[in-house]
């Protein structure tokens, strides 16, 4: 059964709850938190965060895949999950996803493919 926008979120909703707890952990009962270190602790909780809800965005955008080759339209071969940096707008990030080998012609691919990827 294909999985629900709702399904997403919820799972969005908990990778974020748990990021703000691990924030709130660190903090733990200090109120003399200096500037510079609120905002360490809210530059780790935005990166964590992007990185985990990246890779959830990606997971499902595979779920979807035709598994057809955007360059000759052969079929992909899955080559199993492999590890990806991606260089993003705001910042470079890790993503496992799978590889792909076509079929017809041979190229490699790791959808959801982006623009400004990092080898």
């Amino acid at each position: 059964m294909p999985e629900t926008r709702d399904d997403l979120e919820a799972r969005l909703l908990e990778k974020a709850r748990i990021a703000i707890r691990e924030m709130l952990d660190q903090k733990g009962e200090r109120r003399d938190l200096t500037m510079t270190e609120m905002e360490n602790m809210v530059g780790d909780l935005e990166m964590g965060l992007r990185q985990s809800i990246m890779q959830e965005l990606a997971d499902d955008s595979q779920k979807a895949d035709d598994n057809l080759c955007s360059e000759c339209g052969g079929k992909l071969r899955n080559k199993g999950k492999r590890k990806r940096k991606i260089v993003t707008v705001r910042g470079e990030i890790e993503v496992e996803r799978n590889y792909y080998i076509c079929t017809a012609c041979g190229a490699g691919y790791f959808p959801p493919r982006s623009s400004m990827e990092v080898k």
